[in-house]
Order: C-alpha cells, then structure tokens, then sequence
C-alpha cells in the first residue's frame, strides 16, 4: 500500500480525535502567539495575506504552528489547508481529502493594539462529503468547528450532529419563546464606521437594549451560541467574506441558532459557497421569531449601494 493512501486511512475517524487535533494546533497557535506579544511585535507587518487583511508577524507565527502541528498529527499530504495568510496548501492526487480552514488570529486589530479579545478558528470539511479538488465548497461542508479564545483560553467546538461545547461543556440553546419587545444584547461585526451607522439607522434603545462591537466574528458567533447575544450581525460594504469563521457558523447552528443573510430571502446558508471570494451579510438570531424580528428592523428602510450577496 502506497504512503499517501495509508496515511488517508490512519486519519482520524471520530469527530472527538479531529477535536483533540484541532485542540492540540490551536494551543501551538497561542504559543506562538504570547511568544511574540510584546509591543514592538504584535504590531509588526509582514504583508498582506491571500485573505486580503495586513499580515501581522505574529499571525505568520500562529498560522506556522498550527500547520506544523497538523502535520505531526495527520501526516504530509492527508489533508488540504486553507489558511487566510498563506492561502490553500493543495496535496497529491485526486482523492477526497478533508479540508482544514485555519484563521490562525482572528480579531487582529485586537491583537495589534492591545485589546485582549482575539481567537484562533479552525475548520474541518469533507468528513461527511468527499471533496475532491476541484470541487466547490460550502458553510455546510463544515463538520468540525474549534474556537480558543486566546487570552482566557475559553474554548468551544462542534461536531455536525452531535451538538456545541463550551470549555467541553454542552451548549444547550435556550428553550425559552423570544416574547421580549427589544433585543436585551445584539452583537455585530462591521469594520467599517460609516456602513456601520447605515446598518443601525432603524436601531433605537426600543429596539436594542445593549449593543456589543467585540472585534472577532469568530467569538461574536461563539457569543450567540451561547446565548450571551439574543442576534448577531455580520456585515461589511461589500459582504462579509465567507472564510472568516466557517466554525463559528457550526458552532452557532448546532447549538440551535438560525442564520439568514441580511435581506431574510436566502435562510439555508449551508448552500452558500465557502472560499476567498465568497461573500454574504449574514445575521442570526436564537431562534426562529428573534430572527425574524432583527430582519423586518434591519428592512424597514431599504440599505442603499449595499452589495447583499456576492456567493
């Protein structure tokens, strides 16, 4: 038997191992990246990564170790990485391989100035589909999704059908009918000051009792999964590229949450393509009814000049 093919039948085979791997990359990131976090470091720039963001010394850092571990845990050539930095890493052959989206820092303007709230997401496609090369891919590809919370080292996962953790705890989504007049958290992600502003032009304290701007879409996501947000937005001018946080999208869905894009027409993102140039609004709410609520708000007066889906 030739190496290539058995390393692809050594591969993990539970979701708990590819947890435990992902688990294991994730903490070399974090390594990698406290070594490097003083000043002068964390805000040095290298260049400007396939994703399209600055890359940050210590983003290379972390996106080198986690690759590095994934190579001491699955073996050269069994698998495909996909990382915002360095871009897609293909393998041999024309086997289905399971894919790994790495965002090695997310939230790096975080990181960069100082404010203790940025993340390391991974992604793991293609366990429950085989994916071949040339084949396209999408959020409801996702089959493992992990999140570590850099600085606290919270961290939360999911395995398609088997349900969301936190810190290995099971997430269980609230139960409880969305009967409130207004939103007691709403979360969003939008880097862009003035889009913001358009975005909450229909938003008043009737509607929204608190707002929270974390800087990291992959912990805002993490946030609605636990019920810490009642609804989420993730917006940018030109929508919000689907790469960032793939596991986060999981992590949400399976703790029971519900995601639309911005207008409320396209409701099964699982079927939005996933990659460097697919892009979506995307918001999300506890359940069905928070969901809806947040649309018709959002909807009231039509967005102008707003590109809704580029999938």
């Amino acid at each position: 038997m030739s190496r290539r093919k058995s390393e692809l039948l050594n591969l993990p085979k539970s979701g708990q191992e590819w947890v435990e791997i992902l688990r294991k990359a994730s903490k070399a990131g974090r390594q990698s990246i406290l070594e490097n976090y003083d000043f002068a470091s964390r805000r040095k720039i290298t260049k400007r990564g396939v994703g399209g963001d600055l890359t940050l010394k210590i983003d290379e850092a972390s996106e080198s170790a986690i690759y590095k571990s994934l190579l001491e845990d699955l073996g050269e050539d069994s698998f495909v990485f996909v990382s915002e930095e360095i871009g897609e890493i293909k393998t041999r052959g024309t086997h289905h391989k399971p894919i790994i989206f790495c965002d090695p820092l997310d939230g790096s303007h975080n990181a960069l100035v100082g404010v203790p709230l940025f993340s390391i997401s991974l992604s793991v496609l293609g366990l429950n589909r085989g994916i071949g090369p040339s084949d396209k891919r999408y959020l409801g590809d996702v089959d493992i999704g992990f999140i570590l919370n850099v600085p606290s080292e919270d961290e939360f996962y999911a395995i398609k059908r088997l349900g969301s953790f936190h810190n290995q705890q099971p997430i269980i989504g609230s139960m409880e009918p969305s009967d409130n007049l207004r939103f007691e958290t709403l979360g969003i992600e939008c880097g862009d000051v003035d889009f913001l502003k358009t975005i909450l032009k229909n938003f008043g304290t009737k509607e929204v009792y608190k707002l929270r701007v974390l800087g990291s879409a992959a912990i805002s996501y993490c946030m609605l999964a636990v019920g810490s947000f009642d609804a989420f937005i993730f917006a940018q001018p030109n929508g919000a590229r689907t790469i960032d946080s793939p596991a986060g999208y999981l992590i949400a869905r399976e703790a029971d949450r519900v995601f639309s894009d911005l207008s409320g027409k396209t409701q099964n993102l699982d079927k939005v393509e996933l990659g460097f140039d697919s892009r979506i609004n995307i918001v999300g709410g506890k359940d069905r009814k928070s969901l809806s609520r947040l649309i018709r708000i959002l909807r009231e007066k039509p967005f102008k000049n707003l590109k809704e889906n580029n999938a």
